[in-house]
């Protein structure tokens, strides 16, 4: 009997962390590696911030077809951009994402994962989680609709390319310069 019913419990735990595992495959994204800094080329990403400006990130040839690995220099890159961010939101992914603006006509979103979405093997795991963490303590939590913010702040990311257009994923480090108490 004892043996009986630790044999259901075993499987009973066993069929709840692979389902949510699946679950956190399924909601962390197809691209997760990429975004949360633990694909396999993660260790030729530079740390370091460089210094740029989002209209210059923008100006970027955009490679086609949209890379899916770090097949660029911009990929490669952690940089460092002044911005206002104008509005973020939760995703229904549990990234946080920023909508930065550079006061010039020029607009850049950034994104924060959700710690679940980070896999042991993530660099510099805890900077993404302290920025993320930073933020939302100083600025309030994200939400599911946009909110408007207004802050300005140093925002370090890892260049991405998106379907449409360069991002900063994930954010690895943020310093706000005014706004949010």
């Amino acid at each position: 009997m004892k043996a009986t019913v630790a044999f259901a419990g075993a499987a009973l735990a066993l069929t709840a962390s692979t389902a949510a595992a699946h679950r956190t495959a399924a909601t962390c994204g197809e691209s997760a590696g990429l975004e949360t800094l633990s694909d396999p080329q993660r260790d030729l990403v530079r740390l370091r911030p460089k210094a740029t400006t989002i209209a210059a990130i923008n100006r970027l040839a955009r490679p086609r077809p949209t890379p899916t690995t770090r097949t660029t220099g911009f990929q490669r890159q952690a940089w460092r951009v002044r911005a206002q961010i104008v509005e973020y939101r939760l995703e229904r992914d549990g990234d946080v994402d920023l909508v930065l603006y550079d006061g010039k006509r020029s607009y850049l979103t950034a994104t924060m994962p959700h710690a679940r979405c980070l896999s042991p093997r993530t660099r510099a795991r805890e900077a993404i989680v302290h920025a993320r963490a930073l933020f939302e303590g100083l600025c309030g939590p994200a939400r599911p609709a946009w909110r408007e913010l207004g802050a300005v702040a140093m925002v370090d990311g890892v260049g991405y390319w998106g379907a449409r257009h360069p991002a900063l994923r994930p954010v690895t480090g943020l310093r706000l310069v005014a706004g949010c108490a």
